[in-house]
């Protein structure tokens, strides 16, 4: 039996991909549960407190305060400024400060209240940057640079804070002062050892592959006053509106606003929504929770949304320069301008307007709307109007994925939803607002339609556990916010049946029952109807007969694994080249190089990403050669080496001299044992067929072994008789075979199944395989393929790439489960020509992870069969 595609049902690490997709929802997961506490706290601590007190006591700050608050927050994005201007600095990058300010604004912005500042923030740096000339590497050091930068300034101000506490207010932390005061130096000592090393160590700082040359010490206390400054214009942004009601002196308040960013950061919840609010209610209990609440609301409107909001200009306005002359012309010109930022801006307004019904659904109307609205609609309409609002918004947050992925169909269902979403906001309360956001949202969608080209099912599309997270926060908080908001409502059975265009708590019930029951639903229907996105296998007439002529032409043996029966094919227009494939989970597996013309490799190769990509697949090319690993270079795919193919030379193989001793043994003894080896044309095949039926299933008996498929041949009577088959028999009786593979243009021969009769002689193989050779040079062949050795002439430098090293550790010490060294050395014999074999896909060790599965789920048949023989 060939053993070339073994590596793939044997050493795919389950327990490893379980292990990372449990890391993968726990970081999710645990930001709900610091959200679900969060409000827990929260509406302990605020019970009894209505809607109009907060309101009132917002209406009541002075004009003053609020000034000093905008003041504060201009100096403190004024501030952040100058983190990616040091930055350029550092590397020695020329660019006028106002392109830098710019970037630096519309990053901080954004990454404020979307959360995950390094990726928010940073997708912003890439592409600013990366039009003004900056490389990738660049603009990651960037990165890092204002990341360390505000660590330093965070860690430095907290220590001061902590340091320099009053005793009469160290209850605000509730620690000890000693404690307060340990931590603080150990804080203060962070940002001072980083200008100190800055001072002395000019050489590189390592850490594994990366590298870290400490700034000039001028730029290190740059970087250190600047974050300073800008901390302290934040929290002075918050304080100032606080002030007249906190009675702390503003270090301690800074320590604990930043104990409340630090928690909010950490829960990747976008703005730290919640958590945020519940430290700093539970730091200063004094202050009166309207107050409290009623700040933080004007806070956040000061130092989030309209930053956030002149950032969206700013970025619209940037990309309208660079495509100005394409939305002067025409509405379509501004559909393709409009195209440059969608999907990713469209699938988190799509998200938001979905956040937006929902919030509307759990809160009361307003009054005098619902006034105008009961003299012109009945109360039914307005009932159900309600409920729909409530679903469409449950929709929009599922659909929001699709968007993100461009398919076709989310963009078709998001139009729609958009549209009824307008008029259940009209027709519930006259809440206009929304429909104006819903309609402007349905409009950009609408001249970005070519964006979303892809096939792929919404319902079968699979979520992420962070977009999962998304959506259970969004619904919690939902939830949160109607039972605040009719918490002045005793709950009663009668509620569920109360309908009036005044009974906003029944109304909202009810809402939030439909919310739940929607959510639910679509994810047991998800579940029960599985994730399959696989679209209908289609085939062009005579198939088979296009693929035997290529075959004939075939320069690897191994395209006669196209004859298996249980692939796809995409084909050349010209029907002179094919890619073979098939699709396992996300992945869309081609198997090996293209074949046929090779003119026609390098455009074949790009439709099959293409096809791919349509249905938001990942591409794999599987067991490819190192003659085109350009083609996969180009095409934007990494590559991890598999093994190495063994290749004898037939030009000069012969079984004389001491290294083919064994070899000459294996051949004479089985020729004295009667055995004798014959080549049967592949017309007489099916005149022998059932005598190796016979051989092949017990041979799989004796090994205790399934069939296997996709790169490696099963015994099947169809794909047999496709092929000449070598046989040997003792007393008449066959006794082995194997069917072989031809490459007339490479002028080489290989064999795919390879099986014996249980009661075979030993060293029958080794007798098989050298009639096989011999017969093949004389056939005029002059390379004899013995398959791959999986894992083989793997990298074990302290440099090489973990897959390397992470592979050569399996081959070596793996032999519990495969014997790939054995393999190896039973090859080695043959003294053969070692050529590697890669796995082309998506950079990245989780791509390379997840395509070795879904390849060894096409081979064994099933995940549940990944791990049986």
């Amino acid at each position: 039996m060939k053993t070339s595609d073994s590596v793939a049902s044997g050493t795919t690490p389950v327990s490893a991909t379980r292990a990372r997709k449990f890391l993968l929802f726990l970081g999710p997961m645990l930001s709900v549960a610091m959200l679900c506490v969060a409000l827990w706290f929260l509406h302990t601590e605020l019970a009894g407190l209505s809607r109009d007190a907060v309101f009132d006591y917002v209406r009541s700050l002075p004009t003053w305060s609020l000034m000093a608050s905008v003041a504060f927050a201009t100096c403190g994005y004024l501030t952040l400024t100058g983190y990616d201007a040091a930055a350029l600095h550092y590397l020695k990058e020329k660019m006028p400060y106002r392109q830098s300010a710019l970037t630096a604004f519309m990053a901080y912005a954004i990454g404020h209240n979307v959360g995950f500042t390094a990726l928010s923030g940073g997708s912003i740096r890439y592409r600013m940057y990366s039009l003004a000339g900056l490389s990738a590497t660049d603009i990651a050091r960037i990165i890092v640079f204002v990341t360390v930068t505000f660590g330093l300034g965070a860690s430095g101000l907290l220590g001061v804070a902590l340091i320099l506490m009053p005793t009469e207010e160290v209850a605000v932390l509730t620690l000890p002062p000693a404690i307060l005061s340990l931590t603080g130096v150990l804080l203060v000592a962070v940002p001072v050892a980083y200008v100190t090393g800055s001072v002395l160590k000019r050489t590189p700082l390592k850490f594994g592959d990366w590298q870290f040359t400490l700034p000039a010490p001028s730029i290190a206390l740059a970087q250190i006053g600047m974050s300073i400054a800008d901390l302290v214009f934040a929290a002075s942004t918050l304080y100032i509106l606080l002030e007249p009601n906190l009675h702390v002196g503003f270090f301690p308040f800074a320590g604990v606003y930043l104990l409340a960013m630090a928690v909010g950061l950490v829960s990747s919840i976008p703005g730290g929504v919640g958590v945020f609010e519940a430290v700093l209610v539970a730091a200063f209990p004094q202050i009166h929770p309207a107050a409290m609440l009623g700040t933080i609301l004007i806070y956040r409107l000061i130092y989030y949304v309209i930053p956030l909001s002149l950032a969206l200009v700013f970025l619209v306005s940037h990309e309208s320069q660079q495509h100005g002359h394409l939305i002067r012309k025409s509405t379509d010109k501004a559909r393709d301008w409009i195209a440059g930022i969608v999907p990713q801006v469209l699938a988190l307004t799509v998200f938001l307007a979905g956040v937006v019904l929902l919030v509307s659904g759990a809160s009361p109307g307003v009054e005098s709307r619902l006034a105008i609205i009961s003299r012109g609609i009945p109360l039914f309409v307005q009932e159900l109007s309600h409920l729909a609002g409530s679903v469409v918004g449950v929709g929009l947050l599922i659909l929001a994925r699709g968007i993100y992925r461009r398919l076709h169909g989310a963009f078709l269902a998001t139009s729609v939803a958009l549209s009824v979403g307008i008029g259940m906001s009209l027709l519930k309360a006259l809440d206009y607002e929304e429909a104006l956001i819903l309609g402007s949202i349905l409009v950009i969608l609408w001249m970005s339609r070519e964006e979303f080209y892809r096939r792929g099912s919404i319902v079968t599309q699979k979520f992420s556990a962070r977009w999962i997270a998304a959506i259970a926060i969004v619904l919690g908080l939902a939830l949160w916010i109607g039972v605040v908001s009719f918490r002045h409502v005793s709950y009663s059975s009668e509620l569920w049946w109360q309908f009036a265009f005044d009974a906003d708590a029944p109304r909202a019930l009810r809402a939030g029952v439909s919310v739940a029951v929607t959510a639910i639903g679509f994810a047991l229907w998800k579940v029960l109807r599985g994730s399959s996105n696989i679209p209908q296998a289609v085939s062009i007439p005579d198939e088979k007969a296009h693929i035997r002529r290529l075959l004939e032409v075939a320069k690897e043996p191994s395209a006669n694994i196209a004859l298996l029966g249980d692939k796809r094919f995409l084909w050349s227009a010209d029907r002179q080249a094919f890619i073979m494939y098939q699709v396992s989970g996300d992945s869309w597996i081609a198997l090996g190089d293209p074949v046929g013309s090779e003119n026609l490799h390098e455009e074949l190769a790009w439709q099959f990403r293409e096809l791919a990509d349509q249905y938001d697949g990942r591409v794999v090319f599987y067991q490819v050669s190192d003659k085109s690993l350009s083609l996969y270079v180009d095409l934007g795919l990494a590559l991890a080496k598999l093994g190495e193919d063994a290749r004898v030379s037939l030009s000069d193989f012969s079984l004389q001299g001491s290294q083919r001793a064994d070899l000459r043994q294996a051949l004479n003894r089985s020729r004295k044992n009667g055995a004798v080896f014959e080549v049967i044309s592949s017309a007489a095949v099916p005149t022998i067929m059932s005598a190796l039926r016979n051989v092949s299933d017990n041979w799989l008996a004796e090994k205790s072994t399934r069939e296997k498929g996709f790169s490696l041949g099963s015994f099947s009577e169809d794909y047999v008789a496709e092929f000449d088959c070598a046989v040997v028999r003792i007393n008449g009786e066959i006794v082995a075979f194997a069917n072989l593979w031809p490459a007339p243009a490479g002028r080489e021969l290989s064999i795919d199944l390879m099986r014996y009769d249980r009661h075979a002689p030993k060293g029958i193989m080794d007798y098989l395989f050298v009639e096989l050779m011999l017969w093949s040079a004389a056939q005029d062949y002059q390379w004899f393929n013995l398959g791959m050795a999986p894992l083989s002439g793997l990298e074990q430098r302290a440099l090489a790439p973990i897959w390397h090293k992470l592979g050569h550790l399996i081959f070596t010490h793996g032999e519990s489960f495969y014997n790939f060294e054995g393999l190896r050395h039973y090859k080695e014999k043959f003294d053969p020509l070692w050529e590697p074999r890669y796995l082309a896909c998506p950079a990245g060790w989780r791509n390379v992870s997840l395509s070795l599965l879904d390849v060894s789920r096409l081979i064994s048949g099933g995940t549940s069969r990944i791990l049986v023989k």
